[in-house]
Parts: C-alpha cells; sequence; structure tokens
C-alpha cells in the first residue's frame, strides 16, 4: 500500500499558535516578514491512523521536499534529522511504531534568514520569499519485508528497445513479473524476468510526441515467501538528441516555441496548486502555442511533470541556486542531480536539465570552476544520456564551458532599444556572438536557443489576490523600499486612469514580444526561444499570465505568433504620409519539417491587396517578396494570411496609421541632451540610476509607453514607430517627490511598477499659449508623430 499522506495535519508555529492544514504547506509570509515567513520553526504533526492493527509489514516514510532543516519524530523518538529543501528523502519508521492507530508522527522543520547564508541552495526564495515547511507530498508506504523501490523505463534512440531497472529494498535480485498495457490500453507484454537490468523491445511503438503524447503503463508483480509487492507508473517511448543547429524529438527537427515557468503562486506561494487547476494552467500554455515550459531554478513534484506528460509539453528543469556556492553546496548540487534523474526517470516531458543559470553561485573566470562545471555536466550525461544538458544557461558577462544547447539570455527595451535587440539576435544567429569560453567547430554547431526575453505588462489590480502586491522588490536578498505594487498603483492614480494604464501596458508587452519573436524568426539558424515568462510573479510581471494564471489582453493572438509558420514584414513602417506608397518586404518563416505549397493574402481591415502563391521550403524562411500599396486613410491594420489548400494555417497583423498634412502650431522645445533649464522639469539621460540600481534603459524592468490622446488614435502604430525617433534623454520633475500627470505627459515612460514616470512629449499651457517640451529626436517622423498626438 502507498498512499500519500496530505490530509489530517496540524501545526504549531513556534509563537504557540496552531492550525489545522493539508499539505503541501508553508509558513505564511506577512508584509512585516518578507522575505522571510513568519516564523523559523514550527512543528507538524498528525496521527497515524491507516497502520491500526497492521502487523508484520515494513512502514516507510517518503518525503517529496521539505524546506528547510526537518527532524522527524515517531512517537517522540527521533528517527531522521535531513538539511535541504529539493531532494527527496525517506525514512523507515517501523521499530518505532505501535500500531495501534494512536502511532504519532511529528515533523520539526526549521528555517534561516536566507539573506545571511548565500552558500545554501535557496533558488529563487531570495527575489520572491523564503519557502519554509512540507513543500511537496509526503508518501506512507506499507510494505513486506522485500519491496519494490524504484522501477525505471527509459527509451533508447532506437525507438523500440526500453531499459529497464528494477530495485528492490535489498538491492539483490529477484523473480518477478512485468505487465506492459500500451496507450490504448491493450495489453502487449506479460512476462516474468529473475534480473533487476533488461531490455526490452516493443514492436510498433507508439511514441510520446507534442501532438499525441501517448504512455505506456508498466506493473511489476513480486511474490517471494512472505513478501508481495505491486509497482505501477507509466513511461513513454522518445527520444530526443541534437544534430548539429536542431534539437530532433523522435529522430524528427522540433522548434521551441517555450516560456519560463517560475512556478510560486500569489496564495500558496511556493506549492503547486490542485492538479485541476494546474491543469488548467499547462492548458493555457498549449492554448498559446507553447510546445515548451522551463521550469525555473526549482524541482517540480510529480504532479507537474504528469499533466506535462499526458499533455505533451516539453518539460526543461533548472537546478536552484545559491548565491555563493562552496564545495559542501556543490556537493549538494551533484547529488541532487542523481536524485531528480532517479526520480523523474520515467517522465518523457523532461527532455532538458540546466546545471547553472546565469553564473549564480560561481565565478567562471576561475579555471577550476570551469574544471567543476565540465566535471559536473559530464557526470550527468553519465547518468543518463536520454536528456540534453546545459552546463550554465548563460547570460551577458558569463558564458558556456561545455553544453549540449547553446542558449543565451538576452534583454532590451521595445520599442526604444529595438536596434540593440537586432544586432544581438543577428550576432546571436550568425555565430560572431561570443557564447562560449573558448569557442570551437563543435560548438558552433550546436541549436541555438533564445532561452530568456520578454517584456513587461501590468496585471489589473482588481484581480489581485494575496498579500504579495504588498512586498517589494527583492533580488538576491536585497530589498528595496517603496517599491511594492500597491504603493505604486497608489501613485499611478495621480497619474493616469488605472484601466487605460494597465490596457497600455499589457499592450506595450504583446507588441514588444511580437517584435522580439518576429526577429528571432527570422533567423532560421536558430532553433527556438524561451520568453520570460509564462505567468507574472510578485513584483516581476512580464507573464504572458497574470500571477493568477489568467489571460492578458493578449492571450488569443500569441498562438498565432508561436505556430511553425509565420509570415513577417521584415521592417514594418506604422506611420505613413498620405499620398506616399507603403513598400516593404514580406517574409515566411517555416519552423516545420514540411514542405509545402502556400499562399499568401495581404490585406487591410477592410480589402484584400494582393495575393500571391509562395512556396515554402522546410526549416528555412522565404526569399522577400517586396510588396506595395497605397494605402486608404482609414487603414489600421496590415494583415498577413497564409493558407494551404484554401485553410488558414498561419495569419499575422501590423498596426498603420496614415497621416494627412498637419503642421505644428505650437511652440516647440526639442530637448536632446540633459542641459534643459526649466522651473518645473529637466532632463535627464535614461543612463542615470535610480534608487542606487536602477537606471531608465527599460532593458530589465521594462518600460512602458503611455499616451494620453484622443481615443481614436492608434496609439498601437504610435508605439510601433517611437523607437525610430526615441533619443536617449526624458523629462523628468524637478521636484523628486512629484509624479507627472497624463494631463501635460502625452507620451510618457513609465519603468516598471512606477519605479518612475518620465515623459517623452510634454506639453505647458501659460497665457492662453502652449508649449511643447520633446526628447524625441528633430524629424519629419517624430513631427508627424507629435502632430498625431496633439490634434
Amino acid at each position: 500500500m502507498r498512499i500519500t499522506l496530505n490530509h489530517g495535519w496540524k501545526i504549531t508555529y513556534d509563537d504557540g499558535t496552531c492550525d489545522n492544514i493539508f499539505l503541501p504547506h508553508e509558513f505564511p509570509i506577512t508584509e512585516q516578514s518578507y522575505p522571510n515567513p513568519i516564523c523559523f520553526s514550527g512543528l507538524y504533526e498528525r496521527k497515524l491512523t491507516e497502520l491500526e492493527g497492521i502487523s508484520s509489514k515494513r512502514i516507510m516514510l517518503r518525503f517529496h521536499g521539505i524546506d528547510w532543516l526537518s527532524k522527524i519524530y515517531v512517537n517522540g523518538k527521533q528517527v531522521l534529522h535531513h538539511e535541504n529543501g529539493y531532494d527527496l528523502f525517506e525514512v523507515e519508521i517501523t521499530d518505532f511504531l505501535n500500531f495501534d492507530g494512536h502511532d504519532i508522527l511529528k515533523i520539526h522543520v526549521s528555517d534561516f534568514d536566507i539573506s545571511g547564508k548565500p552558500e545554501i541552495v535557496v533558488g529563487k526564495q531570495d527575489w520572491y520569499g523564503n519557502a519554509c515547511g512540507i513543500i511537496q507530498n509526503i508518501e506512507l508506504w506499507v510494505v513486506d519485508d522485500i519491496f519494490i523501490k524504484s522501477a525505471k523505463f527509459i527509451p533508447m534512440k532506437d525507438l523500440k528497445t526500453i531499459k529497464c531497472e528494477i530495485e528492490f529494498s535489498d538491492r539483490q535480485e529477484h523473480d518477478f513479473s512485468l505487465t506492459v498495457i500500451d496507450p490504448s490500453g491493450t495489453q502487449i507484454l506479460n512476462k516474468k524476468f529473475s534480473r533487476s537490468t533488461f531490455d526490452l523491445l516493443i514492436d510498433d511503438p507508439k511514441l510520446w510526441s507534442l501532438k499525441s503524447p501517448q504512455l505506456y503503463t508498466a506493473i511489476i508483480d513480486f511474490a517471494k515467501d512472505n513478501s508481495k509487492d505491486r509497482f505501477q507508473t507509466t513511461f513513454g517511448i522518445r527520444s530526443i538528441d541534437v544534430d548539429e543547429d536542431r534539437i530532433l524529438l523522435n529522430g524528427e527537427p522540433v522548434y521551441i516555441f517555450g516560456a519560463l515557468d517560475q512556478n510560486f503562486y500569489p496564495v500558496n506561494h511556493y506549492t503547486l496548486p490542485e492538479k485541476n487547476d494546474l491543469l488548467s494552467e499547462l492548458l493555457k500554455a498549449k492554448e498559446m502555442g507553447l510546445n515548451l515550459l522551463r521550469f525555473h531554478v526549482k524541482i517540480p513534484d510529480d504532479l507537474y511533470l504528469e499533466i506535462a506528460d499526458e499533455l505533451g509539453l516539453l518539460i526543461w528543469i533548472d537546478l536552484p541556486y545559491a548565491r555563493q556556492l562552496n564545495e559542501k553546496s556543490m556537493g549538494y548540487l551533484e547529488k541532487l542531480l542523481e536524485n531528480l534523474l532517479k526520480r523523474h526517470a520515467n517522465h518523457p516531458s523532461f527532455v532538458l536539465l540546466s546545471l547553472i543559470n546565469e553564473s549564480w553561485g560561481v565565478d567562471l573566470s576561475e579555471e577550476q570552476t570551469r574544471i567543476w562545471l565540465k566535471m559536473f555536466f559530464r557526470k550527468a550525461k553519465a547518468l543518463d544520456d536520454t536528456r540534453l544538458y546545459v552546463d550554465n544557461s548563460a547570460c551577458m558577462g558569463n558564458f558556456h564551458v561545455i553544453s549540449d544547447i547553446d542558449d543565451f539570455h538576452f534583454y532590451h527595451s521595445f520599442p526604444y532599444h529595438n536596434a540593440q535587440w537586432d544586432e544581438k539576435i543577428k550576432s546571436f544567429a550568425t555565430g560572431d556572438f561570443k557564447s562560449f569560453f573558448e569557442s570551437n567547430a563543435e560548438s558552433k554547431k550546436l541549436p541555438k536557443i533564445v532561452s530568456e526575453f520578454g517584456v513587461w505588462g501590468l496585471s489589473d489590480p482588481k484581480d489581485w489576490e494575496g498579500n504579495w502586491m504588498k512586498f517589494p522588490v527583492t533580488t538576491m536578498g536585497m530589498k528595496f523600499p517603496n517599491s511594492s505594487p500597491i504603493e505604486a498603483i497608489a501613485r499611478v492614480c495621480g497619474f493616469h486612469n488605472i484601466d487605460d494604464f494597465i490596457y497600455q501596458t499589457q499592450l506595450n508587452q504583446f507588441l514588444g514580444l511580437k517584435y522580439q519573436i518576429e526577429k528571432i524568426r527570422l533567423r532560421p539558424e536558430i532553433s527556438g526561444y524561451v520568453i520570460t515568462e509564462f505567468s507574472d510573479i510578485a513584483w516581476e510581471a512580464n507573464g504572458l499570465l497574470d500571477y493568477n494564471r489568467m489571460p492578458k489582453v493578449f492571450h488569443s493572438k500569441l498562438r498565432f505568433l508561436n505556430k511553425k509558420i509565420l509570415p513577417i514584414i521584415k521592417n514594418h513602417m506604422a506611420i505613413i504620409q498620405d499620398g506616399d506608397t507603403y513598400h516593404t518586404q514580406i517574409y515566411i518563416a517555416n519552423n516545420s519539417g514540411k514542405n509545402m505549397d502556400a499562399d499568401l493574402i495581404i490585406r487591410t481591415d477592410t480589402k484584400i491587396l494582393k495575393q500571391i502563391p509562395v512556396p515554402l521550403k522546410k526549416w528555412s524562411v522565404s526569399e522577400g517578396i517586396d510588396f506595395s500599396a497605397k494605402l486608404e486613410h482609414d487603414t489600421q491594420n496590415i494583415f498577413l494570411e497564409v493558407f494551404e489548400n484554401g485553410n488558414l494555417i498561419s495569419r499575422n497583423f501590423y498596426p498603420v496609421v496614415v497621416l494627412g498634412p498637419a503642421p505644428l502650431s505650437d511652440e516647440i522645445l526639442w530637448v536632446n541632451d540633459d542641459l534643459l533649464q526649466d522651473e518645473e522639469l529637466v532632463s535627464i539621460s535614461e543612463k542615470r540610476k535610480l534608487h542606487g540600481f536602477l537606471d531608465l534603459s527599460g532593458d530589465w524592468i521594462s518600460n512602458l509607453t503611455i499616451f494620453n490622446t484622443k481615443r481614436n488614435k492608434n496609439i498601437s502604430a504610435l508605439l510601433w514607430s517611437l523607437g525610430e525617433v526615441a533619443s536617449e534623454y526624458v523629462l523628468i520633475s524637478k521636484q523628486t517627490d512629484k509624479i507627472l500627470s497624463s494631463d501635460n505627459s502625452l507620451i510618457s515612460k513609465i519603468t516598471g511598477w512606477g519605479y518612475a514616470f518620465t515623459s517623452i512629449l510634454y506639453i505647458k499651457e501659460k497665457e492662453g499659449k502652449r508649449k511643447v517640451y520633446t526628447t524625441l529626436k528633430n524629424n519629419p517622423l517624430s513631427r508627424s508623430i507629435i502632430s498625431y498626438v496633439l490634434y
């Protein structure tokens, strides 16, 4: 008997207060205690009524995750002391039990202030709140003297042979029978075996894939003398490999449409929600066209991977980190690697593992550290070569040493740093970008993935739950005062209408993601991307979903950007002068393994402009298609639609506005330096530091553009165009405690949750005259934008 002990628990905190709770559970965090829990220790207690009357059995407890220090007591006697929060561990408690229905299990859990021990592996608890408690399931195993501890079914690359490893509690060989049921429910094997390690050949296998996630069931039955056991698990037959610059799933190239999943929650924080809620969450990933989630710097419980197995989602796991790894915590990561690969061996969805993220905790400029990382990587490959491994998922300032994937993180502000984004993607794709400590011919052939990038879009405060909005920005244990979202929203109330503000930030996010994804898709050398991130997390608002896992306004449109076929206008001009010809080149990215004869239709909101037959070669980008047209004055969008055999297979769109002549009648002051002399405003560079750590570049915490103009204006077209004319300067109130109002700031640049309110188009009226201040570059496009916004 193997059961989950999630109900019937009581916890007593160190202040004496008690609660009846269910597992998983963690100590609550308050505004006063953040980023730590309200207590650093507590006692969980439960009666083991399930054991009443049981005799001649062994009783095992299996703990999937307890953070951080746990002491296990049965009937008042300590049976185990365990440190660290991410590994599955177990203990036998048979000799401590009375089997009278009154056996008491107590677990004393304690933690520490995460800011004071940088050498301990905690993952991103030092960003979003310290998790203390029984954060994953506890299992109770009631078994005989000899029982089955684990069973691994590992598919080999021929996709027919399954390497089977059955582990018994006494580590000896035993006779047992194996039954295998295929995905349709048909029994395809019932056979006796006498060796614990053997190969199984499955004829005509049904493969696990993204479209058809087929799962087999394995049942092991064992009986010897007085010992009897049955162990059941599922497995999938799939392979994951690389062939030069391609990732192969079951021998076929696959393009990665991914998102980073940090997997915190607004109420239950570090613990998983109920199965139906988690299923709904992962289904939303599929709805948005994602085929991979990168489970970030923590270890998933089985439920997460079980649902991914069933849905056909690839999972990339990142090991958790310490801010400053020492010999002991490096040793723990190596043991955690073994623990993870054994625990989740049978999950076909688990295909990728990062050992280190962004060199957190290590200094890769040191030769000894690079030697250790190479050893760590090779150990992973030796333990399980049916998965891919990344040594260090790299970002600016660090690099790879040895890896199966050439992945890198890039963050640039949209639309203000589009040129920098374009240059980074180009150099990464062509191999000119240095991503390895020592580049060689082998590393240059690896699949390239942009494994982190993203843009912010703030969530609606009317939907907030929990206490997270009261907590300040915290990174690597450093807490920044007056930075909580709830304080920020109070500031926004004095700036602009909240509903419009939230809508515009999410529009900014969508158009930014659209722009950046398109630039990636135009590079066939790149094998995929991972968006930061799947959902908002606390103050970090770059999720495709909000923190409650509810869709943002662009949810339905993402599935087109994440389709294998994507038509793209390479250099779209969103503002056209009336009478001018719109001219561009159109490309179609085909990130599928299929050649096809397609039709491209180019249209506006009201009329078809052109229909073109386009042959599409697999895994390539089509040659540029020249397109020119005179756009009508009321045109708002240009649509690109791709059809195959009359069926729509892809759509993309581009905002556009056609402007007639509108000369500027107001006085304009062009501010392109930091020398402005004014009683109300000062000009500053975006490079200037605020709060001692944050600049105004928007590359990390995004800059969000807010327009205050007439509702009939096409602000999407304006936003798309701003990057071409914006300078590095912004306007800010001379009074540091004063926030500019959108009544005067008609184009504003807001950093994150209102950490800075700046303006790039500001009006002042005095004695019936209006004066316009702007940091846009003085050119015809800027004048068109200003005229369109003002009049």
